[in-house]
């Protein structure tokens, strides 16, 4: 059973399909995949201790919450100009209504499991860790060569500074996702955790060492700005009253990243604005209030910027949409012919304009009212110091999004508010750090 969910973990983070004709099909299904099959071992393990088993009042408020969410987020899909697509979620981001439902079971049922056996917590942080630092040893190869990415068309180009699989020079290195940021925010909750484990005493010093030796230069190597900043946020709060001192010389080395980052983007420099510099997402965000303003209450559907952006790019004309392909759309131009255009992002990088935009001003207070309640079950709870890697990854995803890629991690850190550690050395670390 430990190993199990120990490899499970691991594979959750690492798993793709070499073979795969998209971006979905190689890196985002297969991990899906592995975030079902927990689920399903959850339910197995579950049902032959069913008698066991006793639902707590923050479990059941928890079902109430996930119900909530899940009910507007289906009023939204039929409502949708293009249910099928809010209900299976577009390709590449795989956040549909189907898959929002599964993490629902995967976090309840893993409350259920962790307080029947707290035990599982070390080897599923296990399994995260040995994924992470399996994600990081697969950044390294891609900085030397970035026609690496491990699928079946590894090395192959279809045009200037594009692989087959579809990845641009640009967009590399991206370890064993379809982006390089989504390896960002895997690295940097991972490296979260291991602290989190480090100052449990649920893993060594020397285990922890050492993922973090390979983690963090991977991280930096990905070169996104956000991911330090959320990395900084967290360890200042999980470490920052005890090891303020050894914090200083980490926080001037993130700053100085983040500063060599900025200035060595490419730029034009004859006309260089904040916007240029800090990759300002006005347009994007501009769009999404205007998508907002059109579907106020129930929104347009999960991945809603991407549904909503052919009827909101041009506020003088809504064209009469035929088709929505998973990168473009199909439109009636006013002479009669079908026009194609681009879809430059399904998502529009602002966690919680990505939310209100797909379930609307209904699903953005449902969401974030089970986020709210399950961070403060966490802190309240014994187990102080987890909700780090809650704060690492709503820091980044406020300039990001989210994804299927990585999401469930968050809600694996968020279902440990009623589970009982028993090792003595857990107990101590846990009370000297309820101490400051």
């Amino acid at each position: 059973m430990k190993k199990l969910y120990t490899l499970l973990y691991a594979f959750s983070l690492i798993l793709i399909n070499p073979w795969g004709g998209s971006r979905g099909e190689i890196w985002t299904q297969p991990k899906v995949f592995v975030v079902l099959l927990i689920v399903l071992s959850n339910l197995s393990f579950l049902w032959e201790e069913r008698k066991l088993l006793t639902f707590s009042r923050q479990w059941k408020i928890c079902l109430v919450l996930w119900g909530f969410f899940l009910t507007v987020g289906a009023i939204s899909t039929l409502q949708s100009p293009f249910p099928e697509r809010s209900f299976w979620g577009q390709d590449q981001m795989g956040d549909g209504w189907l898959y929002w439902l599964l993490i629902s079971i995967f976090s309840l049922t893993n409350r259920l499991l962790l307080k029947l056996h707290p035990e599982l917590f070390r080897c599923q942080m296990r399994g995260l860790l040995i994924g992470a630092v399996v994600v990081a040893v697969s950044v390294f190869p891609q900085v030397i060569n970035w026609q690496i990415d491990y699928t079946a068309t590894n090395g192959q180009l279809v045009g200037n500074d594009v692989l087959a699989s579809t990845i641009f020079r640009g967009q590399q290195p991206i370890a064993l996702y379809s982006h390089r940021g989504h390896a960002a925010i895997v690295l940097t909750l991972a490296a979260v955790i291991s602290l989190v484990g480090w100052k449990w005493k649920l893993i060594s010093d020397r285990t922890s060492s050492l993922a973090l030796f390979l983690i963090l230069p991977a991280l930096l190597f990905t070169n996104t700005r956000t991911a330090i900043v959320s990395l900084m946020i967290a360890l200042f709060y999980l470490l920052g009253r005890q090891y303020y001192k050894q914090l200083i010389p980490a926080i001037f080395i993130g700053l100085l990243a983040i500063s060599a980052m900025t200035f060595t983007r490419p730029l034009d420099w004859n006309r260089v604005s904040v916007a240029q510099v800090m990759s300002s997402r006005d347009p994007l965000w501009e769009l999404a209030v205007r998508g907002i303003q059109k579907r106020p209450l129930f929104g347009w559907g999960f991945g809603g910027f991407g549904i909503a952006y052919p009827f909101v790019t041009n506020p003088n004309n809504t064209p009469e949409i035929v088709n929505l392909g998973q990168f473009s759309y199909d439109y009636i131009a006013l002479n009669g012919q079908v026009r194609t255009e681009k879809i430059p992002s399904y998502k529009a990088h602002n966690l919680i304009l990505d939310t209100a935009v797909s379930t609307g001003i209904l699903g953005l207070l449902a969401c974030f009212t089970l986020w709210g309640y399950c961070f403060y079950s966490v802190i309240r709870s014994p187990n102080i110091g987890i909700e780090a890697v809650a704060i690492a990854y709503t820091t980044f995803a406020i300039a990001w999004f989210e994804s299927a890629e990585y999401a469930h991690i968050f809600w694996w850190a968020l279902d440990f508010s009623e589970s009982r550690f028993q090792s003595s050395k857990f107990t101590q670390a846990r009370a000297d750090s309820s101490s400051f």
